[in-house]
C-alpha cells in the first residue's frame, strides 16, 4: 500500500512551494502524449495489478453504496461522453483516496470511517474526480516530456508499477522522484488547487455543500497536530496547509449553501465497516451494545443495523433477527435490511426462508446489484446452480469487469453443466486479477468444450491473442505481491 500511495503522491500531490505557479495549458499536448484510450488501458492494467497487491473490498452492499455515490458525482463532473468512472474501496485503515488514469477512483475504508458525513466523503471523491476530468496525470506526463524522455518513461513505469511491493516498486518511485521532484512540486500544487476548485463545483452540482471540503481538510489537519507521528495518508499524498484551507474556504463561499443530504446510506456503510472490524465478534457486539445503551451514535437505525451484523457474526441468530425485525418495521424495503435478514436465516440453517426473502426482495427492487449478487451466492450455497447461473449471466453482462462476479459465474456455470462458459468466466476472473497466464490456460481448456462451433473457437482465439498482445506490451513490469 505504501508504494501505491507514494507514487500517487508524486503524481497528484501538492508541494510546498513559495509561489503559486500559473497552470500551463497542456490539454492538446497531453492528448498527444497519452490519448484517452491509452489512459483507460493504463488504468485497467493498473487495476489488474492493484488487485494482486491490495485488499480490495468485495462486499456487495458497500460497493453498491460507493458506486452510487461516485456516479452521482461523476454525473455532474462535466465529463465527456466517453469518460467512464469506476469507484472502489480498499480495505486499509489509513485515511486516503486516489485517482488513477482512465477514471478509476479508490477510497480506503479508513477514509470512510473518518468522515463525519456523506458530504465530507463526497468532497474527497469530488476532488479525485476533478483530477480525472482535468487529465492531471497526462498533463504531468506532457510536462515531463519537456525535460527528458527517460524522465517521462520513469514516470510511466512508476504508475504501472504502483501496485508492486518491495524494493523494485520503491526503486521505480525513487527514480521518478529524483528526476522530476524539484520541477513537479510547484506544478502539482497547482493541480491540487484546481482539483479543489473543480471538485467544489462537482460537489455543489451533485447537491452537497461545498463547505464540506475545507471542513474535512481542517479536521484532518487538526487530527495530524495531535498525532504527529501518525499522519493521515491523505496529508502525505495531498499536502494540506492552513493557507490551502483558508483558500478553499474562500472558494467554497462562492457556492450556494446546500442543505445536508440524506446520510442514511453513509451511516449504514460506516456501521457495516465497524461490524467487519478485525476483532473478535463478541468484542464487536459489546462495542455496538455499549454505544446503543449510552446513545453514543449519529444514526440509530444504522447503529442497530451494525449491531445486527455483529450478532450474526457472533452466531447470536435470535437476537440478530430481533434487531432486523425492528428495522424492517420502519423500512420494509431497504435492501441492506433484507440482505441481512436473509443472511441470518442462511447462517441459522434455514435456506428455504433465506431464498424466499431474497426472491421477494429482488422482485420489488430488480435493479439492485447487491441483492442480485447475494441471492446468486445463496442459490449456489444451497445447490441451486441453475438459478444462480441465470442471475449471474445477467449480472456479468452489466458488469463484465468485476472479477468476483466472473468467479461466481464460473462456479455456477460449471455446476450447471455449462463447461465452456465456466472456463471462459474463470479466465476473465484470472485476467482481471492480474494473472494473464492462468487466463490463457483457462481459455485453452474452454476451447476443448467448444465442439465444432466456429464462432466459439474464433472468439476464444481472439481473446487469447488480445491477452498475449497485452502481455507483450507490458513485458518487463514486475508482478506485484500482496502486502501483508
Amino acid at each position: 500500500m505504501r508504494a501505491l500511495t507514494l507514487v500517487l503522491g508524486l503524481i497528484l500531490a501538492g508541494g510546498v512551494a513559495a509561489a503559486e505557479p500559473e497552470l500551463p495549458d497542456l490539454a492538446d499536448e497531453s492528448a498527444a502524449v497519452l490519448s484517452p484510450q491509452e489512459e483507460r488501458m493504463l488504468g485497467e492494467d493498473f487495476m489488474r495489478r492493484a488487485r494482486r497487491a491490495l485488499d480490495i473490498v468485495q462486499d456487495p452492499e458497500l460497493n453498491d453504496y460507493m458506486r452510487t455515490l461516485g456516479q452521482r458525482l461523476a454525473a455532474h463532473s462535466g465529463r465527456p461522453p466517453s469518460q467512464e468512472f469506476r469507484f472502489f474501496i480498499v480495505n486499509d485503515p489509513s485515511i486516503n483516496a486516489f485517482a488513477v488514469p482512465g477514471g478509476f477512483i479508490g477510497a480506503n475504508t479508513g477514509l470512510i470511517l473518518a468522515a463525519h458525513s456523506e458530504a465530507e466523503l463526497a468532497a474527497v471523491l469530488a476532488h479525485e474526480t476533478a483530477h480525472i476530468t482535468q487529465r492531471h496525470i497526462p498533463r504531468m506526463i506532457a510536462e515531463a516530456q519537456r525535460t527528458t524522455l527517460p524522465a517521462m518513461a520513469a514516470l510511466l513505469a512508476a504508475i504501472v508499477l504502483a501496485g508492486a511491493s518491495g524494493q523494485a516498486g520503491e526503486a521505480a518511485i525513487a527514480l521518478t522522484g529524483a528526476t522530476l521532484a524539484q520541477k513537479e512540486l510547484n506544478f502539482t500544487r497547482a493541480f491540487e488547487q484546481e482539483a479543489d476548485r473543480i471538485g467544489m463545483g462537482i460537489l455543489t452540482s451533485a447537491g452537497y455543500d461545498a463547505r464540506a471540503m475545507p471542513a474535512f481538510f481542517e479536521s484532518l489537519l487538526n487530527w495530524s497536530k495531535l498525532y504527529e507521528t501518525n499522519l493521515p495518508e491523505f496529508l502525505r499524498t495531498h499536502p494540506i496547509t492552513t493557507r490551502r484551507i483558508s483558500e478553499s474556504r474562500d472558494q467554497a463561499e462562492r457556492f450556494p449553501v446546500r442543505a445536508a443530504p440524506d446520510n442514511t446510506g453513509f451511516f449504514h456503510a460506516q456501521a457495516k465497516l465497524r461490524a467487519q472490524a478485525k476483532a473478535s465478534p463478541a468484542e464487536i457486539v459489546r462495542e455496538f451494545k455499549v454505544a446503543l445503551e449510552s446513545g453514543d451514535y449519529r444514526n440509530a437505525d444504522a447503529e442497530h443495523y451494525g449491531y445486527a451484523l455483529a450478532l450474526l457474526a457472533d452466531q447470536q441468530w435470535d437476537q440478530a433477527r430481533k434487531e432486523i425485525q425492528g428495522l424492517l418495521q420502519r423500512r420494509a424495503d431497504y435492501p441492506p435490511y433484507r440482505i441481512a435478514q436473509a443472511e441470518i436465516e442462511l447462517a441459522a440453517g434455514k435456506p428455504a426462508e433465506a431464498l424466499a426473502i431474497y426472491a421477494a426482495a429482488l422482485k420489488k427492487t430488480p435493479a439492485n446489484r447487491a441483492l442480485e449478487r447475494r441471492y446468486a451466492a445463496a442459490l449456489l450455497k444451497t445447490g441451486q446452480a441453475g438459478g444462480a447461473y441465470d442471475l449471474l449471466k445477467r449480472a456479468v453482462r452489466d458488469q463484465p469487469g468485476d472479477p468476483d462476479l466472473q468467479r461466481l459465474l464460473a462456479t455456477a456455470a460449471g455446476e450447471s453443466g455449462h463447461k465452456l462458459e465456466a472456463h471462459r468466466a474463470l479466465a476473465e476472473h484470472y485476467y482481471l486479477n492480474g494473472n494473464p497466464k492462468a487466463a490463457i490456460d483457462q481459455l485453452q481448456i474452454a476451447s476443448r468444450h467448444a465442439g465444432d462451433s466456429f464462432y466459439a473457437h474464433s472468439g476464444l482465439e481472439a481473446r487469447i491473442k488480445e491477452i498475449k498482445d497485452e502481455m507483450a506490451l507490458y513485458a518487463g513490469a514486475k508482478e506485484p505481491e500482496r502486502n501483508r
